[in-house]
């Protein structure tokens, strides 16, 4: 069998592909992860710009940030969800990044957010609608990445939280991106976002 591929960029021209004695197709990462999304401006990213208090309890019906996909058929698959604590407080502190999708439901109120481009592309207006601290239906709440611990002393911006999701969350036309951060203690405030692209992916 001879298989062949058009490269990119050279008109018609066509290189055979190489597999293995089992059949296995040899390829190689070209470009850094990540590029193609960027490169075809479908790549984008917003975060609050208000401090939203960390919960002491797991999250369940209360959003401190909430991205509804506005699009009629893309889906928005998630390449990193993080948050930045704003306000520490001045005894020993952790605190760790819970996120959820929610069922197909009614927009939220939009806030507005800026939603800006990683391409270099003029803010979207209409991708998304962006709301902190709505009320949500429990769908299943999880944490990602990792947490970190904050010793003793000041009241100053601290660290932040990221889980570097690469697609494994993906937020469906009328679905919803629900991020909250579980702190130890009342009085931690943090700003959470996103970064995402926008696909056209037949869900099953």
């Amino acid at each position: 069998m001879n298989i062949q591929a058009y490269i990119r960029g050279l008109g018609d021209a066509v290189r055979g592909l190489e597999v293995s004695r089992r059949g296995d197709l040899f390829v190689a990462q070209g470009q850094a992860s990540g590029t193609e999304g960027t490169r075809k401006g479908e790549r984008w990213g917003t975060m609050a710009t208000g401090a939203v208090a960390g919960l002491v309890i797991r999250p369940t019906t209360v959003a401190a940030l909430e991205i509804w996909n506005n699009q009629a058929s893309k889906s928005m698959v998630i390449d990193r969800i993080f948050s930045q604590m704003l306000v520490s407080t001045n005894v020993v502190e952790s605190a760790i990044l819970y996120a959820m999708v929610t069922l197909p439901k009614d927009a939220p109120t939009d806030a507005a957010l800026a939603i800006n481009s990683l391409s270099g592309k003029p803010a979207a207006t209409k991708q998304v609608k962006t709301a902190a601290s709505t009320t949500v239906v429990d769908n299943g709440w999880f944490p990602y990445g990792e947490g970190f611990t904050k010793g003793a002393g000041g009241v100053v911006p601290h660290g932040g939280l990221v889980a570097n999701v690469d697609g494994k969350i993906i937020v469906p036309p009328g679905c919803a991106l629900c991020l909250h951060v579980l702190a130890s203690l009342v009085g931690q405030t943090f700003t959470s976002g996103a970064i995402w692209t926008l696909e056209d992916l037949p869900l099953e």
